[in-house]
C-alpha cells in the first residue's frame, strides 16, 4: 500500500501536508516533485524494488514524464521483457518504471497492457497532461476533487480537505450510494 496526492498547480507546501496526511499508508520514504502546473506526492511501501531506483516520484530518464503510482502490476516481468525488445533499458526492478517506459513506448495505450490493482498519476511534461488512471475495478483508491480549472486528488480524502475544498453532501449522491452502495457519474 502506498499513497499518491497531487493537484494542477504549484504549491510545495500544500503537496508536503497531503503526503503528510497520507504517511501511514508508505513509511518507507516519501517524495514530492512541483513543476509551475502539477504537484504530485508520493509515500512509498517498498516491496518489490527495495532501492532508491524504486522512489517516487519517478521521472523518464529525460525528466519529461513523472509518475505516483500505488498498485501492484501483475505482469510486470513480461511487460518489461516486451519493452527490453523494443530497445528500453531499465534502471531498477520496480513495477513502475515498467509504467514509464511503456508510455514512453505505446503512451498512454499502456493502460490496456497492464494487469494488476493501482491507481496513478502520470504527468506528461511535454504535453503537459495529467493522466489519473485506475484499475478497472477500482480495487485501489483514487479520490479527487476538481473545481474551478483545479483537480486535486489522492489515496485518501483527509488529504483533499488540507486543500480548501467545498465541504458539502450531495444529498442526490448520498441518497444513491445507500441506495445502490455506489454513486454513478457525474455525481
Amino acid at each position: 500500500m502506498c499513497g499518491i496526492n497531487g493537484f494542477t498547480f504549484s504549491d510545495q507546501g500544500l503537496i508536503e501536508r497531503m503526503n503528510a496526511k497520507t504517511k501511514h499508508r508508505g513509511p518507507d520514504d516519501t517524495g514530492v516533485f512541483v513543476d509551475e502546473r502539477v504537484s504530485l506526492g508520493h509515500n512509498r511501501l517498498a516491496i518489490i524494488d527495495l532501492t532508491p531506483t524504486g522512489a517516487q516520484p519517478m521521472k523518464s530518464d529525460d525528466g519529461s514524464i513523472v509518475i505516483v503510482f500505488n498498485g501492484e502490476i501483475y505482469n510486470f516481468q513480461e511487460l518489461r521483457d516486451e519493452l527490453k525488445k523494443l530497445g528500453h533499458q531499465f534502471r531498477g526492478t520496480s513495477d513502475t518504471e515498467v509504467i514509464v517506459r511503456g508510455y514512453e513506448a505505446w503512451g498512454i495505450e499502456v493502460v490496456k497492457k497492464i494487469n494488476g490493482i493501482f491507481a496513478f498519476a502520470l504527468w506528461d511534461v511535454k504535453k503537459a497532461t495529467l493522466y489519473l488512471v485506475r484499475d478497472h475495478l477500482g480495487i485501489k483508491p483514487l479520490y479527487y476533487y476538481h473545481e474551478g480549472g483545479n483537480l486535486v486528488f489522492s489515496s485518501e480524502i483527509k488529504a483533499i480537505l488540507e486543500h480548501p475544498v467545498k465541504r458539502e453532501i450531495n444529498a442526490d449522491a448520498l441518497n444513491l450510494y445507500f441506495r445502490v452502495l455506489y454513486v454513478p457519474g457525474p455525481l
